[in-house]
């Protein structure tokens, strides 16, 4: 059991990330649809190029798309309009008109006459079909029939037996007048008789036209079991490309295979392996961090949650998830080579439950492709809208080429896509704010931020030039020597100039006790014990450390701080004290740096660099011998020391770095030419 147990602690990380591993493959599982995949690739007007398709069962024939929006739309336009009539308008009207002709001063037989014609007139109006709203009338003109909902029963009238209240006027204008000519004037409220008595009825329109819309059938037509459906060679036309959507939708509705479920989560783990075998062989550095590694993982999750949801509503709008923006931010913290080999996975992932997986893979190798190759690196705004721009028209001239061999003709092309392309160039100018909400959750360190801490102006930067001027030349001259060996033999060249800024901050406190900035001035080492020089001199790493969390630097920068010396010997005083005690047994510890060996390639070549630069200046004879014994004597001792140890830095790669070294130092210290003097 104990063995058991030991076994677990010694290799619990290994075990973390292989958990990390299959979790990532069992979420992308659970994400995607687990329905069967369709066999055949097909498109309109093009040759099948399959065996004779036979039937496997009986399905019917689906509607195109097109054709059922169609008759939805003839449905929604011809629908029925249903209206109700209120009682109560024509009792107020007629109440209304007796109420006047009670105030007319005329015999009562003749006002009985004209009383009964004008009730008769009234009911007429409005029972017969009914006085309907000037805003009513438009739902006649588009019903020839009209329907109204009476307590006892539906009636049915045509558009034209209705009226408006300005006819209704004018009709019964006419008839009272027939009777007593002139009598309708002397009728005071007769503008307010006809009130609409009729109005829609929204709500029986709208379920009628519902239930007609649910009965409205989706198929027209039945394909048999053994019915030969295409033969090898025909081309596929509208109706041909119909049935076979038709056999598409239905197998893809009834198919199941109890092995689908095993053969879909061993293809996403496949996939998930590629990514691991890819760090485990070239980015070890990034596997043996959970951080690193769980970032990369939640990306691929991410981007295939997003695509899966997206194609959920639309299939069309799947152009509209920037997968272009995977590569631009893992390139932002990592190298070109990771970007693009997690981007043609992620693809490979998603491609999986896509129809036309060809064309999508295509599109989306292509544009991001084209996003590496524009934004080499993310350091300055006008890259990304230059990027934004080329990937559009990456999406664009793929989109165009591949829809022009489907369909051989511009006029078929779905020209609407394009926007969906814009929308996508548009969203992927989101990758500096993503870049910066990446860095603060998981304690990156981009580009961006990068460019920011190299400007010579930043607080820090400022304070080491006006406090130890010499040192702050030496950390220029340092940066731009890094930066050119990390260049030629591969890494962060950006990350190993800002590391070599800041490498000798610690000096801002005592900079009259390093040689570089005791110009015309005594050394104050000659007052002091040794022990309290190495005292000094070992601190700067230390204060440098506290300098740079004081002001939030990056735990990368403050690698290069706590690394660039290493843990190796202060030569000079550890020879000074050897000789001054020739017999004394000596703790070399003492004369140790009490920093940790660089760790990466970028710090190992800050390391390289420092030492060099520093003992160049030293050099009482500069000349291209003196120079290549400095470097290699140097270099030499580093290596002895076993500094470069846990770096992943090979002995080619200090060679080419001591090549650069002896090249550009011969170019500073050459000779000048000597002027006769005046």
């Amino acid at each position: 059991m104990r063995k058991v147990i030991s076994f677990i602690f010694e290799n619990y990380k290994h075990f973390t990330v292989t958990a990390l591993f299959f979790l990532t493959a069992l979420i992308i599982f659970l994400i995607i649809p687990h329905q069967t995949r369709f066999k055949y690739e097909y498109h309109k007007g093009k040759p099948w190029m399959y065996e004779t398709l036979y039937a496997p069962f009986d399905f019917p024939i689906l509607k195109d798309p097109k054709e059922l929006e169609k008759e939805k739309d003839s449905i929604i336009k011809n629908s029925p309009k249903y209206f109700s009539r209120q009682k109560e308008v024509v009792e107020k009207t007629i109440n209304l008109f007796n109420n006047d002709l009670a105030l007319l001063e005329i015999n009562d037989s003749l006002k009985k006459i004209i009383q009964e014609k004008g009730i008769s007139l009234l009911q007429q109006l409005y029972n017969n079909a009914g006085i309907i709203s000037i805003k009513d009338t438009i739902h006649l003109l588009k019903s020839k029939i009209v329907y109204v909902q009476t307590d006892s029963a539906i009636e049915e009238y045509f558009n034209y037996d209705f009226y408006t209240p300005e006819k209704a006027l004018q009709k019964f204008f006419a008839g009272i007048n027939s009777v007593f000519p002139g009598i309708a004037n002397k009728l005071i409220n007769i503008k307010n008789y006809f009130k609409p008595n009729v109005f829609l009825d929204e709500k029986i329109t709208e379920e009628v036209k519902n239930q007609f819309l649910s009965e409205l059938s989706s198929t027209k037509g039945l394909i048999q079991k053994g019915e030969p459906i295409i033969n090898k060679g025909e081309i596929i036309t509208l109706e041909k490309y119909q049935i076979l959507e038709s056999l598409h939708s239905e197998f893809l509705r009834t198919s199941y295979n109890p092995y689908l479920l095993v053969g879909q989560f061993l293809t996403i783990a496949l996939g998930i392996i590629m990514v691991f075998l890819f760090l485990y062989h070239f980015r070890q550095e990034i596997l043996s961090d959970f951080t690193k590694t769980s970032f990369i993982l939640s990306l691929i999750i991410l981007f295939t949650f997003l695509a899966q949801k997206i194609y959920q509503l639309n299939s069309q709008s799947i152009y509209i998830v920037p997968f272009t923006l995977l590569p631009i931010i893992i390139r932002s913290f990592y190298d070109t080579r990771l970007a693009l080999f997690v981007h043609t996975i992620t693809i490979l992932i998603i491609s999986y439950f896509l129809p036309n997986s060809f064309e999508f893979m295509f599109m989306q190798y292509m544009a991001g492709t084209t996003a590496i190759f524009v934004l080499v690196n993310v350091r300055r705004r006008a890259q990304l809208f230059l990027a934004a721009f080329f990937v559009f028209l990456t999406y664009s001239l793929v989109y165009f080429g591949i829809s022009i061999v489907q369909t051989e003709s511009i006029r078929e092309i779905e020209f609407h896509n394009f926007s969906w392309f814009a929308i996508n160039a548009i969203i992927l100018l989101s990758a500096y704010p993503l870049i910066y909400l990446f860095e603060k959750l998981f304690g990156f360190l981009s580009d961006v931020t990068l460019m920011e801490l190299a400007d010579t102006n930043h607080p820090l930067l400022k304070m080491l030039s006006e406090k130890a001027p010499g040192t702050f030349q030496h950390s220029l001259q340092v940066a731009n020597l890094a930066e050119e060996i990390v260049q030629k033999i591969g890494g962060n060249s950006l990350l190993a100039r800002v590391g070599a800024l800041y490498h000798d901050i610690g000096k801002i406190e005592l900079p009259q006790y390093f040689i570089e900035n005791q110009y015309h001035m005594p050394n104050p080492h000659k007052d002091l014990q040794i022990d309290k020089s190495v005292e000094i001199i070992a601190g700067h790493v230390r204060y440098g450390i506290q300098l740079a969390r004081k002001y939030k630097l990056p735990k990368a920068i403050i690698d290069f701080i706590e690394s660039h010396h290493g843990t190796s010997i202060m030569q000079y005083f550890y020879r000074t004290y050897k000789n001054e005690h020739p017999n004394e047994k000596i703790d070399i510890e003492m004369f140790k740096y009490k920093g940790t060996p660089p760790s990466s390639k970028e710090t190992a070549v800050v390391m390289i660099v420092d030492a060099v630069e520093a003992a160049s200046r030293s050099l009482k004879d500069f000349n291209e011998e003196t120079i290549k014994n400095m470097i290699e004597n140097i270099i030499n001792q580093k290596l002895v020391e076993k500094q470069f140890d846990n770096a992943p830095i090979t002995l080619k790669e200090i060679t080419l770095a001591k090549e650069i070294l002896k090249k550009r130092l011969i170019n500073i210290y050459h000779s000048r030419i000597s002027y006769p003097a005046t």
